[in-house]
């Protein structure tokens, strides 16, 4: 399916979505239900679904309004939906993913690293390990643009190498906050920012929670660094679990006993962190290649050569 024909697709979704109120199964319902190509505009399938000419009048000027938002987009961005390769069964409970940057989402594995706003010492070493590891192995670097954590393991991979890719919960132009405005152009620049937040979405701060959830479907490995009891990284951390993902936490945070949390899910199924390599584990397909074994070659001159 061609970029354009998906973009109309996301542009009718989110005028659907408007049109009834907000409620966005409805919406993806009749969008499904129509069969509709999309190569020509929306507009035109409207009489489908609108039972007079006062809806169908009404839903139109929500459609050019949605349609506006998409093209008037600060950045070029790109529209996923559900069924594309690079995403499929990893955007629950969304349909559509809005991604920018000078890369484009690929097949490479996710790890997502977590952490609380303001990391130890260890964390932080822990988390520049990881991504280290991260460069190595060729994983992408997954983190919400958040400050604290999530923006030291960002900065950690622009400054490696490693592909950073920052999940926002605002639209895809629009920064959490002027102090991640640097960082955020810096993935742009060399990574990829992703948000399930269409262009003609107002940002609202229950927005994070949607973050959240796609975060746990989205990565395919999960880093746990530290984190307080009840702090921000546990939604996304146990999110994971529940799903199946595979997750790690470090032994340091594990056995601190300020951090109890860390120490009860470090259990059946989790993987104890203490040194970066232990990070292999969450991606039981990985292979380490092994060291050629060199032959020893006498270069003394033989008699019978």
């Amino acid at each position: 399916m061609s970029q354009t024909v998906i973009k109309e697709k996301a542009i009718a979704y989110e005028a659907l979505s408007t049109f009834f109120k907000g409620d966005r199964d409805k919406a993806w319902s009749i969008l499904s239900s129509l069969n509709a190509d999309f190569s020509s505009s929306f507009a035109s399938y409207t009489r489908e679904f609108t039972s007079s000419f006062q809806e169908e009048s009404e839903f139109n000027d929500i459609w050019r309004r949605t349609r506006d938002a998409f093209f008037c987009e600060k950045i070029p961005f790109s529209v996923l939906d559900e069924e594309d390769e690079r995403v499929r069964g990893k955007m629950a409970p969304i349909h559509f993913l809005y991604t920018a940057g000078n890369r484009e989402l690929g097949n490479e594995k996710r790890l997502v690293i977590l952490g609380p706003p303001l990391p130890s010492l260890q964390a932080k070493s822990d988390i520049f390990d990881a991504v280290s590891l991260s460069k190595e192995r060729g994983w992408a670097v997954v983190a919400p643009l958040d400050s604290g954590s999530g923006a030291y393991a960002l900065q950690a991979a622009i400054k490696l190498g490693a592909l950073p890719i920052a999940v926002l919960s605002s639209g895809i132009s629009k920064c959490p906050s002027e102090s991640l405005l640097e960082l955020m152009e810096g993935v742009y620049t060399k990574g990829i920012l992703v948000t399930q937040a269409a262009p003609c979405v107002k940002y609202e701060k229950w927005h994070v929670v949607l973050r959240n959830r796609f975060i746990s479907s989205f990565g395919d490995g999960f880093f746990l660094s530290e984190e307080k009891n009840g702090g921000p990284s546990w939604a996304i951390f146990d999110g994971a679990r529940e799903k199946g993902k595979r997750v790690s936490i470090s032994l340091s945070s594990a056995n601190n006993p300020n951090y109890s949390w860390c120490g009860e899910r470090l259990g059946e199924g989790v993987v104890p962190y203490k040194k970066a390599k232990d990070l292999i584990k969450l991606f039981p397909d990985e292979k380490t290649p092994r060291k050629k074994r060199e032959i020893y070659v006498d270069p003394t001159p033989s008699l019978f050569d």
